[in-house]
């Protein structure tokens, strides 16, 4: 079995902003904190877009101040809240293919990860926060389940864009707007694929023409269930969590870990006396 870590919507601040009354610093501070701590048998950590709030330079520095002591392996991904070319220059870990996207490939035993760039642009421009995915990236991603489909093996697709609709009526309007291309590339390479996604800040999962999906909460302010709303903007202080990510022989697990509630929850466990 192999482990990985995966956090999304950090949305970094400069010093001193916070979000809804939560500092995104030290919300991620203490959810990378809580999962290297917990899961020291994790390989690798995935941040999965968002990383910055408003995509500026100081954004950046920040969150490479909390990465710098990382000791794992680090895979970055980015959202519609991102610049891609502050991104890539602000953080050393930033891995891009061959086209300048932010796309990487990883082989875990038999599955192989893969963590796709779903930002609009470029040019980037701050109003499209819906997903966008171009010729240049599907044909890197053909090429990426061709060669899964050859060696046997299954995929765990990170987007931190859902490719499909979720039931809110605001967030589906920017969802990956090549949603019906995505579907037809994923059912012709005739590979088992789970996809992973963010950018909703809410825990979802279900499954998509066939195809699993898990959608994990921010490591900030979540997404209220208000489905009915057309409202993007909506944030509450539900706690949050990151993404525990198991790849078996057998398939793909992924649990959601609420690091504060668990905290909390296991020190009382552990001071409460068995009768």
């Amino acid at each position: 079995m192999h482990k990985l870590l995966a956090f999304t919507d950090i949305h970094m601040t400069p010093e001193g902003q916070k979000i809804i009354g939560l500092d995104p610093f030290e919300q991620f501070q203490r959810a990378l904190a809580h999962g290297v701590r917990h899961h020291p048998d994790a390989e690798r950590i995935i941040l999965m877009g968002d990383l910055a709030d408003t995509g500026t330079p100081e954004e950046y520095d920040r969150v490479q101040e909390i990465l710098q002591d990382v000791d794992l392996p680090v895979t970055l991904m980015a959202g519609n809240h991102d610049v891609r070319d502050n991104l890539v220059e602000k953080l050393p870990q930033a891995v891009c293919d061959a086209a300048g996207f932010l796309q990487t490939s990883h082989i875990y035993g038999t599955v192989r990860v893969l963590t796709l760039d779903t930002l609009f642009g470029p040019p980037a421009v701050s109003y499209a926060h819906f997903g966008a995915y171009c010729d240049q990236r599907f044909d890197w991603l053909t090429r990426q389940l061709s060669e899964a489909k050859a060696a046997g093996q299954r995929v765990a697709l990170f987007s931190h864009h859902p490719p499909f609709r979720v039931g809110f009526k605001g967030m589906d309007q920017i969802r990956m707007r090549d949603d019906a291309r995505m579907l037809s590339v994923l059912k012709d390479s005739g590979v088992q694929v789970h996809l992973i996604c963010g950018h909703i800040h809410r825990t979802i999962s279900g499954h998509w023409d066939g195809f699993g999906f898990s959608m994990l909460k921010s490591t900030c302010h979540q997404m209220p269930l208000a489905i009915d709303t057309a409202e993007m903007t909506l944030g509450t202080t539900e706690p949050a969590a990151y993404g525990v990510i198991l790849l078996t022989d057998d398939g793909i697990i992924v649990h959601s870990e609420d690091f504060d509630l668990v905290q909390e929850t296991l020190n009382t466990h552990l001071q409460t006396p068995v009768p």
